[in-house]
């Protein structure tokens, strides 16, 4: 299903915030198509830095405007291996949102199963990233992203056991109170926003100048032997 935004009579100070708007309602399966007085270019390359990399687009000139359609990149293909990981990043923020919600309205068992597999996720993640991206794309010379990435995918690990004792000490056949649970869990929610901005920003670019400089084969194959281990 599509929809249509005719930017052409909004003023140019004006542009982004109206196409940010009806970006944000764009939901799985839909498409917005945008018409613009110039080339839209970098206003959606802008905004899509702002949701994230969540959006896909093709472009096109017709009778003096452009027309891009847009949609979400989950409706799309993976272009590559980081835009998987920056997939998974969101799933991952899925899941933790939505079970600090259960926690903060009492519901520990509803939350618990969206833990589990959050935690079997994140698991995976890491040891994506650590074992199949890190030896391949390094970087060398420039080695504190990666240090830091490495570091705070053990904090990360050590925040998701604080969360997982919660449960494994309850009493046989008793569920914590969501009070024991949601500090944990509200922490590393925070822990994990912070770490995928900085891995995002700081390490993928570097990732990418890597994967460039390799022959196309290398990359294809990295990409399938990481998503085979996120998927499990």
């Amino acid at each position: 299903m599509s929809e249509t935004l005719d930017l052409r009579v909004e003023a140019d100070s004006r542009l982004a915030l109206a196409a940010l708007g009806a970006l944000r309602e764009l939901r799985p399966g839909r498409e917005l198509r945008l018409i613009t007085r110039e080339d839209p270019t970098l206003l959606l390359e802008s905004l899509n830095l702002q949701l994230r990399d969540a959006l896909r687009w093709d472009l096109g000139a017709s009778g003096g405007h452009w027309e891009a359609c847009v949609r979400l990149a989950e409706d799309a293909a993976p272009r590559d291996v980081l835009d998987t990981l920056r997939r998974d990043h969101r799933r991952l923020d899925e899941l933790l949102a939505k079970a600090l919600r259960r926690l903060n309205a009492g519901d520990v068992a509803g939350a618990r199963p969206l833990l589990e597999t959050f935690a079997a996720g994140l698991r995976r993640h890491a040891r994506a990233e650590n074992e199949l991206l890190a030896p391949a794309l390094g970087p060398r010379p420039a080695v504190e992203p990666l240090e830091i990435m490495l570091r705070e995918h053990d904090e990360l690990l050590v925040q998701l056991d604080a969360v997982e004792v919660c449960f494994a000490e309850a009493p046989a056949g008793q569920t914590p109170e969501a009070w024991e649970i949601e500090p944990f869990v509200a922490i590393l929610s925070g822990t994990l926003a912070k770490h995928e901005y900085r891995e995002e920003s700081q390490l993928f670019p570097l990732w990418l100048a890597a994967l460039l400089r390799r022959p196309q084969g290398e990359g294809e194959s990295l990409h399938r032997a990481v998503r085979a281990l996120l998927q499990g």
